[in-house]
C-alpha cells in the first residue's frame, strides 16, 4: 500500500490523473445533487391541488353534504 501512495506523492502523471479524475467525479456529483433538487421542486408544485379540487373530491366521496359543499365553495 505503501507503494501507492508514494506512487502518486512523487507526482507526474499518475497524480496529475488522480487529481484530473477527482475533480471530474466531483463535478458530475455536483451537476447530479442539483439537478436533483431542481427536479424535486418541480414535481411538488404540480401535485399541489387547489382548494375548490380538494372540496370537489371530499363532496364526491360524500364526506360532505351538498348544503356543506355550497357554503364552503361560497366563502372560497
Amino acid at each position: 500500500m505503501y507503494e501507492c501512495l508514494s506512487y502518486l506523492n512523487r507526482g507526474g502523471m499518475g497524480n496529475m490523473m488522480f487529481m484530473g479524475g477527482f475533480w471530474i467525479l466531483f463535478f458530475f456529483i455536483s451537476v447530479f445533487f442539483v439537478w436533483k433538487a431542481l427536479s424535486g421542486k418541480e414535481k411538488e408544485s404540480y401535485s399541489r391541488e387547489t382548494p375548490i379540487e380538494v372540496l370537489q373530491k371530499e363532496y364526491a366521496k360524500g364526506n360532505i353534504s351538498e348544503k356543506e359543499y355550497l357554503e364552503k365553495k361560497k366563502s372560497m
